[in-house]
């Protein structure tokens, strides 16, 4: 059998002990004595031995963090020889290496070298395999160098590569052993018998053109002679019994997202660019700009060597500018090859040339229409995409292609395959030659069209998205295609409908509201497939465009276009789609009496409808527009309602719809910042983190925003949590940068811009408010506007700006009544009444009058958490006005309805008032008794 002198070893040793437990430590002292050697070194002979085994390798049995045993009754055999035709050694010295002697630094392969030095002492036969210019050759000349004294120095390099057939397999093999015959036939049997028992590595070097003949030598060579390791290099494997074949991998390449040019450097791909661009201009260096653009170039190369080498001898003479920017014109571009190599590996086309030209017609077909999916493929793809072929031949076919190393599979994902990107550009080239890109791209685009139509109306499942978005890279090109002069318009405006809800479960709202305003720019009278199409989109178009940095006009009429097309089908469910599309517009636009009268249009319809989810939607419609509105207990009782139905709705789809909104966690949300204006402060914020923590379990994106920025963030604002305000912004800002959401931008502006301010980082707070509410307020965006320009009022009156301060406020004011955003009246009332203060002490009247006012909102809102605030900003007046007790008796009953454990400043100054001497209250024993919230 094949098997490495280490490997057998070690099976010496086991039978040895006839059964008995060998510990790992007794087999690596005996194998490697005085040597250090790790556990996964032994790992890997101990797997070779066990594919020695074949059928019987459970024998072989591991004892758990011990050893091994060996089963089985075992004797000394005899290795039959061929009768052949005599072949000898040359006469003269003994067999020496013939390596070439010129050694090229190799950059990049260390680690993959020191696992083949393991895999080639475990196994009599290693392959190494992958596609042309990924640097087989220089890998194994390098190994054969590392391990040529565990031979003696006896190794024999059979270079094949300028072979025209496999005639001559045999002789140049016979020459490289130095071989010598009476007779010019020459046989894989006769090569075996004359080499015998000699301790020998034989290199077989460029396998690919003349396989079948190199497998006959390498196995006549395994069978017959007991001392020889095989170790040859081919685009695939020899598919000879005990072969290990290891797959060499591209060099490494930086990611997109790596910047650092430290960490840039660190990655191979880099390195030998780097090296191989100075050693053909001395004066060149890699500054942190030209690192960025290398780092591009080694992605674009997939980390192919010889790639890179081409592209770094462009570089040394064009600039690294140039070579970026051409790299869309490859095959003319990287042609400039040293004169010495092979005229494969002297251009690029040529390598890819005798990679394509050794296939058969079949293969080179489905390569070729396989280069229509720029993002990978799965197999129903693949057979998609090939007319020409059954199921079972594309199968047959793919293997075959992935065997010789132009497929690849895809390391990210299961059961799907790539093509490296040099490749593809080859084969789209061979596609257009021969007129076949129309149809592959047909084929192309209609298969994803059928596999998202599964989707329909319906939410996909954290699992669908997950296969979908696998696809996006595959639609883009489909949909470039279909909108081409000679594409399939219909075609694409179903497949940008169907991919709407990937689009927006992976925050891509602004390619998905690009993707659809060019759909729905293409429709046509002729255009009738799908009569709410066009409805769908524009609907869709309008909730895109909410979470996008576009205005709010632009939504409207997106959506009142949908609206009008749902309503002349009769559509219910595409016309509530369009009224809760409408309903979030006005949220946001911070017009809460329109979204009031939405919200109750919606119910309507939903409970017409007669489908339970629906009407858990319009609950929460209902309930977060009262909440703005300033009627906390009606906005509490429709959000309850809304979280009740939810929890008996009938099917899965109340939870996620309309588009992919997690309505639970919209409602629970909405319902914290309910609690904590009524008081109830610890409610609120158990609510605000349960429904974070429901959209982290389900690993929803939006619903982890909106919990963030609707719950957790002002919570921990309103309530002076700062370190849990701070961690909160830096999740949400964390989360939309990363997804590139820009709609959210705003949003967190304001957020961080809030926390400074209360941090005592007056300037930085106030500038971060301004870019905020400018930002919103250019794109018609006015939703909490005011609670933001309160607070943007508050710095600039701790910054001693009082008439800035002022101007703030008096605009709050005016947003806050014109879209009855009365919400948050009562504390702009109380920051008014303390600019006025500051601007004239003297005019308490005018002040106190503002205090009274925003108690009398906030009670009537029933809000006692504002009615805390205000109560406390007038009863700081009043204390300080040598009216302790009035200051007590105001706030003194208010601060008794909370929790006395809560830490809010409010609360403290309460206790410190009623502590203070002289001052009495009801019970004479400090604050009013508490009722715990």
């Amino acid at each position: 059998m094949p098997l490495g002198s280490r490997a057998f070893e070690i099976l010496e040793k086991l039978v040895d002990s006839a059964g008995l437990l060998v510990t790992k430590d007794d087999l690596i002292r005996s194998v490697w004595s005085g040597l250090s050697v790790e556990d996964n070194t032994l790992q890997v002979h101990i797997s070779a031995v066990r594919k020695a085994l074949g059928e019987d390798r459970n024998l072989l049995k591991t004892i758990s963090g011990r050893g091994y045993t060996l089963g089985g009754t075992w004797r000394s055999g005899h290795l039959d020889h061929p009768a052949t035709t005599p072949l000898t050694m040359s006469a003269g010295a003994p067999f020496s290496s013939n390596l070439p002697s010129f050694r090229a630094p190799l950059i990049g392969r260390e680690d993959c070298l020191c696992e083949l030095v393991d895999v080639l002492s475990a196994y009599r036969a290693v392959t190494l395999v992958g596609p042309g210019g990924i640097g087989k050759t220089k890998l194994a000349i390098e190994l054969a160098r590392r391990v040529a004294s565990c031979f003696n120095d006896s190794v024999a390099l059979v270079e094949l590569a300028t072979l025209q057939d496999a005639a001559g397999t045999a002789s140049a093999t016979a020459r490289a052993l130095k071989l010598a015959s009476n007779n010019k036939d020459v046989s894989p049997a006769s090569i075996a018998q004359a080499i015998g028992t000699r301790h020998l590595l034989l290199v077989m070097d460029n396998c690919e053109h003349v396989i079948e003949a190199a497998a006959q030598i390498a196995g006549a060579v395994l069978r017959y002679c007991p001392n020889v390791t095989l170790l040859a290099t081919s685009r695939e494997g020899l598919r000879i019994d005990g072969e290990y074949v290891a797959a060499i991998p591209p060099l490494s390449v930086p990611g997109p997202d790596t910047h650092d040019p430290d960490l840039l450097l660190r990655e191979s791909a880099v390195q030998l660019f780097v090296a191989r661009t100075q050693a053909l201009r001395t004066s060149f260096v890699a500054g942190a700009d030209e690192l960025q653009k290398i780092a591009a170039i080694c992605r674009r190369l997939d980390g192919i060597p010889l790639a890179l080498e081409f592209a770094a001898a462009r570089a040394a003479n064009l600039g690294v500018d140039i070579v970026l920017l051409r790299l869309g014109k490859r095959f003319e571009l990287l042609n400039g090859g040293r004169r010495d190599q092979l005229p494969r590996h002297q251009t690029l086309r040529a390598t890819l040339d005798w990679s394509y030209d050794l296939l058969p017609p079949a293969e080179q077909n489905l390569l070729c229409r396989l280069a229509v999916f720029p993002a990978g493929f799965t197999l129903d793809a693949a057979i998609a995409v090939d007319d020409t072929l059954s199921r079972s031949d594309v199968i047959e076919t793919l293997f075959n292609l992935v065997g010789k190393s132009l497929v690849s599979l895809d390391p990210s994902f299961e059961g799907r395959w790539r093509l490296l990107e040099s490749t593809r550009e080859y084969a789209l080239e061979k596609l257009a030659d021969a007129g076949l890109i129309e149809q592959a791209s047909r084929r192309q685009a209609g298969f994803l069209r059928q596999f998202i139509a599964p989707l329909g109306d319906s939410s996909p499942s954290p699992d669908d998205i997950s296969r979908f978005a696998q696809e996006i890279g595959n639609v883009h090109a489909a949909l470039d295609w279909a909108f081409s002069p000679g594409g399939d318009t219909a075609l694409g405006i179903e497949l940008t409908a169907g991919f709407v809800p990937v689009w927006m479960q992976l925050l891509s709202f602004v390619e998905c509201s690009t993707r659809i305003e060019r759909a729905l720019a293409r429709f046509s009278p002729e255009f009738t497939r799908v009569p709410k199409l066009k409805a769908q989109l524009y609907v869709a178009l309008g909730f895109a465009l909410l979470n996008t940095a576009g205005s709010a006009d632009r939504m409207k009429a997106a959506l009142s276009i949908g609206l009008v097309l749902a309503e002349e089908l009769s559509d219910l469910e595409l016309q509530l789609k369009a009224i809760w599309t409408l309903w979030s517009y006005n949220l946001n636009s911070g017009q809460y009496a329109e979204a009031k009268e939405v919200g109750e249009r919606y119910l309507e319809i939903a409970l017409r409808a007669g489908n339970p989810a629906t009407e858990t939607v319009g609950r929460r419609l209902i309930g977060a527009a009262a909440h703005f509105f300033g009627a906390q207990e009606d906005a509490r009782r429709e959000l309850a309602l809304s979280l009740d139905h939810a929890v008996h709705r009938l099917d899965g789809g109340a939870n996620q719809m309309w588009f992919l909104l997690n309505q639970s966690v919209l409602a629970k949300a909405m319902l914290a910042r309910v609690l904590l204006l009524q008081g109830k402060i610890g409610q609120a914020r158990s609510l605000a983190a349960e429904c974070l923590q429901e959209a982290q379990r389900e690993k929803d994106k939006l619903a982890i925003a909106y919990a963030l920025r609707n719950a957790i963030c002002p919570i921990a604002l309103m309530t002076h949590d700062l370190a849990a305000a701070d961690q909160a912004i830096s999740s949400l800002l964390e989360l939309i940068t990363r997804e590139g959401v820009a709609f959210w931008t705003s949003w967190t502006s304001c957020l961080k811009g809030q926390l400074l301010v209360l941090q005592g980082n007056h300037d930085d707070g106030i500038e971060l408010l301004r870019c905020g509410l400018k930002a919103r307020t250019e794109n018609g965006w006015l939703m909490r506007n005011p609670e933001f320009l309160g607070s943007l009022a508050e710095g600039l009156l701790a910054s001693g700006k009082a008439e800035q301060a002022l101007a703030a406020v008096e605009e709050a004011l005016t947003v806050s009544r014109q879209g009855w955003q009365l919400w948050c009246l009562a504390d702009l009332l109380r920051i008014k009444a303390e600019i006025l203060l500051v601007n004239d002490p003297s005019d308490l009247s005018r002040a106190e009058a503002l205090f009274a006012e925003g108690l009398s909102v906030a009670r009537d809102q029933q809000c006692r958490f504002y009615e805390l605030k205000v109560a406390a900003a007038w009863a700081g007046i009043m204390a300080r006005s040598n009216r302790q007790q009035t200051a007590i008796d105001l706030l003194g009953p208010i601060s008794g309805l909370f929790d006395q454990e809560i830490d809010l400043p409010a609360l403290a100054f309460a206790r410190a008032l009623a502590e203070l001497p002289g001052i009495s209250t009801r019970d004479g024993n400090g604050p009013a008794s508490c009722t715990c919230h």
